[in-house]
């Protein structure tokens, strides 16, 4: 991860000097903003042209608009909870096998990528957009994601248990037969979890059969810990047949994992 301080990357490209800088800091401490903020709102720079700079100097994309229909992948916003997203300016928007897509507001804060990164157990491939921008796009994936309001209670526990479960899977560490991470996502959730649940698949409000879950967490959220690949329609069938808020799906095979869904 990049290591410099904003003022200082910035003054290394010549966009500020030294005494801009200075007016900058003693802004920042007395308005309580970010340096950003500080740099902008004493006419020194734009946001943009501050948001340019550090793409350039980085070399990782900016994205001055984000466009809900098109970039962002909705299961790969799950991957962190609203409040840290929030908190952060930040957006998981898309991942493959081995990386995950982030954008974000501030590329030189390290903290919440390397949370990101442990809670994935992929690579983060960084990108950089207008914080106003950012949190904009978090209210509108977060909130209006259907189904319901991921406002709710119910809905922020799903945001809760999905990095949750590769957190678990991260902490016990790769080699281990299925058992071994079923267990312990079982421990993680005691008091809210059932293990080996037949549900019932409904259809036209009539029962047409059974699916077994190898965990059922707050009585709506499904664990799959499968050894072969299961398709998304297959998992998105489930989820609609068996009356599931989410399932999550885990393809564990020697010693390894990645998100089937």
């Amino acid at each position: 991860m990049y290591k410099k301080k904003l003022g200082e990357l910035l003054r290394d490209i010549k966009l500020l000097n030294d005494d801009q800088i200075v007016q900058a800091l003693n802004l920042q401490k007395s308005h309580g903003i970010k340096f950003g903020d500080a740099v902008v709102k004493l006419g020194f720079l734009g946001k943009d042209d501050i948001n340019w700079a550090i793409a350039a100097q980085l070399n990782i994309p900016y994205i001055p608009d984000l466009e809900e229909k098109y970039m962002i992948d909705p299961k790969s916003v799950l991957l962190v909870p609203y409040e840290f997203a929030k908190r952060h300016a930040l957006l998981t928007i898309s991942q493959a096998h081995d990386f995950v897509n982030v954008v974000v507001a501030d590329p030189l804060e390290n903290e919440p990528i390397e949370e990101i990164e442990h809670i994935s157990g992929k690579k983060v491939n960084l990108a950089i957009s207008d914080e106003k921008e950012i949190l904009r796009m978090i209210e509108y994936v977060y909130r209006n994601r259907e189904p319901g309001s991921l406002g709710n209670q119910a809905d922020a526990k799903i945001l809760d248990i999905r990095p949750e479960i590769y957190r678990i899977l991260n902490d016990v560490g790769p080699g281990f037969e299925k058992l071994v991470y079923k267990n312990a996502i079982c421990m993680a959730f005691e008091g809210r979890y059932a293990k080996n649940v037949n549900i019932s698949l409904f259809y036209r409000g009539a029962v047409i059969g059974n699916y077994l879950l190898d965990i059922l967490i707050d009585d709506s959220i499904g664990v799959i810990l499968a050894e072969d690949h299961i398709e998304e329609e297959h998992i998105k069938s489930v989820m609609r047949l068996g009356k599931l808020r989410d399932l999550i799906a885990v393809k564990i095979k020697n010693g390894s994992w990645a998100e089937e869904n």
